[in-house]
């Protein structure tokens, strides 16, 4: 009898009755994996380190060579439609915006990828190790895991046949980091509703009553820019470890071309750490993106009105005075006013997160310290009528305009942030939190951050995010390779200190408690570093 962790036992039981009695016996020693070439899938992922549940269903249909994925019962959907070589497809993202003019209107954009239509996992290497009963189907395990350096990952799958085929009914994928004893990243993915058939109507684009857009002319009209990718390079040992350690599972084609990126960034990493300057990289859950997957992330861009804020309240001489009677350092975390460290994940929501940060806080100091967690979700969904794009970015002050205009709910009413475009909900809400105003505080001043973080809170501000701070480990973080860049990223300043006498910012980033110093960076506050002295607004409650 094999006794499976209680977290599967109490997930599996919300979808599947799942017997724990599993032989051992393996007449197979060499059978792998083989996935349908036809199939219709339900399933959910669930992201046990975040939290994080994703729903989505699957259409495969090599015969047509046309291939279609919902998240959240098409909430978003992606139509794709392979070509002659099988590699790359031409896809159709249907999604909803909001904005003033309208609430949940379907766009589509189209687009080109490279085997994006594989949508289940590659595992031709695990090994099955026994069987079980699900419901009244014999299901097989599979099993591998794989030990290098640190670094162990685990993956289990439970599959059953039909025909010459597998089809999957849980992949669970683990990572522990041996050395500091701690489970890197945990998902569970469960598939169920398997059908071996697909309508072809099912694979068609309802174009009603949208028109799609080239990809290109789509991003032209919302006024948001693109960026390059990465150079190509080769190293072997370091990428396997990155790889086991990261949770990767890449295809032939697409391994050559993670490698590459990896090694460019291993590269980098070593070169700069070995000048011993004060801040540290290493190669962390980013170090395989490409610069345009990367631009997900730093979804911020330039505002076309500047309007809204109020006037910084001091002249720069009175600023002089008031900084006499303020504290040296601060950090606004030890009032217990700043929220958990939130992950954006793969979308480019940093100014929601970075508004939201700022007006939580804020409003905990009104209220004597109660926190709330608000909705980035909300201002995803809702706020495309102030220069936003949803998961496709905003200028800086979009989240303030909006959250001034509408308000924002809390996450528990709201509901959970999807890291995607999603139906505005806004309006049903019973409970809405507003700002009076935001205010901007005078560019290239450290003395009037340091008062508004005294006297007002967190700041939202703009900087620039590049390769060497996707890559950030820990110290005074200083890139003189920003000064010629422009602000891309939306972050939050909570405090500010004193190192070796130089004046540092202290900031919550949204990407995770996985990344930097528990997902914070340090800053240096010299020569207006990566722009984070340009464009900082904050909240008035």
């Amino acid at each position: 009898m094999e006794y499976l962790p209680a977290v599967f036992i109490l997930f599996l039981s919300v979808h599947h009755c799942l017997s724990y009695s599993v032989d051992y016996r393996n007449d197979s020693e060499d059978e792998r994996i083989r996935w349908p070439a036809e199939y219709h899938l339900k399933g959910e992922e669930l992201n046990l380190k975040t939290g994080l549940k994703t729903t989505f269903e699957l259409w495969s249909s090599e015969n047509l060579n046309r291939y279609r994925r919902d998240y959240f019962d098409g909430v978003e959907k992606m139509y794709y439609y392979g070509t002659s070589d099988d590699e790359n497809s031409t896809v159709y993202y249907l999604f909803p915006i909001s904005d003033e003019e309208s609430v949940n209107t379907i766009v589509c954009m189209e687009t080109e990828v490279e085997n994006g239509h594989k949508f289940l996992p590659k595992l031709s290497k695990l090994k099955q190790t026994g069987t079980a009963k699900f419901e009244d189907k014999e299901v097989q395990k599979w099993e591998l895991t794989n030990t290098m350096g640190k670094m162990r990952v685990e993956i289990s799958a439970y599959t059953y046949t039909v025909g010459d085929y597998y089809v999957p009914v849980q992949i669970t994928i683990k990572a522990y980091n041996l050395d500091k004893g701690r489970l890197e990243s945990h998902t569970m993915t469960d598939y169920y509703g398997f059908s071996s058939e697909v309508d072809e109507t099912d694979l068609d684009v309802d174009w009603e009553p949208v028109v799609c857009e080239e990809e290109a002319t789509f991003w032209e009209r919302h006024d948001i820019g693109k960026l390059s990718p990465g150079r190509k390079h080769h190293v072997d040992l370091a990428f396997r470890r990155f790889a086991s350690q990261h949770n990767r599972l890449y295809d032939d084609d697409e391994h050559e071309t993670r490698k590459a990126i990896f090694h460019d960034n291993w590269k980098q990493v070593v070169e700069h750490n070995n000048k011993n300057l004060g801040y540290k990289l290493e190669l962390n859950k980013y170090a395989d993106w490409t610069d345009e997957e990367f631009a997900v992330l730093t979804g911020l861009r330039p505002s076309s009105r500047d309007l809204g804020a109020v006037p910084f309240p001091h002249t720069d001489k009175e600023v002089e005075a008031i900084v006499q009677d303020l504290p040296e350092e601060l950090d606004l975390r030890l009032e217990g006013v700043i929220t958990p460290v939130k992950n954006q994940g793969n979308c480019g929501s940093c100014w929601a997160f970075s508004s939201v940060a700022a007006v939580e806080a804020t409003l905990a100091l009104k209220n004597g310290g109660r926190n709330l967690e608000l909705s980035e979700q909300s201002l995803v969904d809702c706020a495309w009528g102030f220069e936003a794009m949803g998961c496709n970015g905003a200028s800086p002050d979009s989240g303030f305009k909006y959250i001034l205009e509408h308000g924002v709910p809390t996450d528990m009413e709201y509901g959970p942030y999807l890291e995607k475009n999603g139906f505005c909900e806004a309006r049903n809400m019973s409970k809405l939190y507003h700002i009076t105003g935001f205010g901007r505080v005078t560019p290239r001043n450290p003395d009037a951050m340091k008062v508004v973080l005294n006297r007002y809170g967190p700041v939202l501000v703009a900087i620039h995010a590049g390769n060497s701070m996707k890559l950030y480990s820990s110290g005074v973080f200083y890139d003189i390779n920003c000064e010629n860049s422009t602000p891309n990223h939306g972050v939050a300043l909570v405090g500010y200190g004193v190192r070796d006498g130089e004046l540092y910012w202290m900031v919550k980033n949204s990407w995770g408690e996985d990344w930097g110093e528990d997902g914070y960076i340090l800053m240096s506050a010299t020569n207006n570093n990566c722009l984070l002295m340009d464009s900082g607004f904050y909240a008035i409650v």
